[in-house]
This record gives C-alpha cells, structure tokens and sequence, in this order.
C-alpha cells in the first residue's frame, strides 16, 4: 500500500503545481521582454505546466490500480 500512497502524494504534487503553473504563466514571464518573447515564453510554460498536470493524472491513476491490486491480493 506504501507505493499506491507515494505515487498519490507526488500525483497530488504535480497536479497542483500545473494547476499553479498554467494559471500564473502570465507572471512568470519577465516585463522586459518583448511581446512576441513574452507570448513565447508563456506558451512554453504552459505546455510544461500541462505536461506536468498530465504526469500527474498518470501518477494519480497508477496510484489508485496499485492501491486496488494490493487490496485484492490482501483478501486473497
């Protein structure tokens, strides 16, 4: 059960930090840069702040059928 915890604790990691990442990459790029760098640069952390919330979601479900399987080999 301790592997289905871990994998849920990064998963709730990941998922929060892309949730954070995507709403805030406006802000993270710096001002003094020039309109198309900005646009650039925020698309780009946008993608990664997807990617990460995707990892996420894979963790989360990895997490959650390696729960479900030791429980059934519990029972066993």
């Amino acid at each position: 059960m301790t592997p289905a915890m871990v994998a849920l604790a990064l998963a709730a990691a990941c998922l929060a930090i892309g949730h954070w990442g995507r709403r805030n990459a406006a802000d993270l790029v710096p001002s003094s840069m020039s309109a198309y760098g900005r646009a650039k640069q925020e698309r780009s952390l946008r993608r990664g702040a997807w990617s990460l919330t995707a990892f996420g979601l894979l963790l989360a479900v990895l997490g959650v059928v390696s729960g479900v399987g030791a429980a059934m080999a519990i029972g066993r």
